[in-house]
């Protein structure tokens, strides 16, 4: 089975998600966050279930994008080590040419 590993920038824009909902509703904030992280537990069985990430296409790696409501988990794969790694979170209501940005 795939490890997944949460890079520290993924891990901060899951905070900044729930606390930005939280302020709103609490139920709601936690029910996203679980939401979250219950798709990327999908991700150990099916790794390549998302489509390639073509925003980043040139980002030296293969990242792919799974949509959970109005985010995506921003991952991509390491073969060798049998990994995981979401690289990020990402907020699609953003303008997607600052996705590259928020990777690097």
């Amino acid at each position: 089975m795939t490890s997944i590993f949460i890079l520290p920038r993924a891990m901060q824009r899951m905070d900044e998600i729930y606390n930005y909902i939280f302020q709103f509703n609490e139920a709601a904030a936690s029910r996203v966050y679980n939401e979250i992280l219950d798709r990327m537990e999908i991700l150990e069985k099916f790794p390549r279930i998302a489509p390639v990430e073509q925003q980043l296409a040139d980002c030296g790696k293969e990242f792919r994008s799974l949509v959970v409501r109005d985010y995506k988990i921003i991952y991509y794969i390491e073969e060798a080590e049998n990994a995981i790694f979401v690289a990020t979170v990402w907020n699609c209501r953003q303008n997607p040419e600052k996705l590259q940005f928020e990777i690097i």
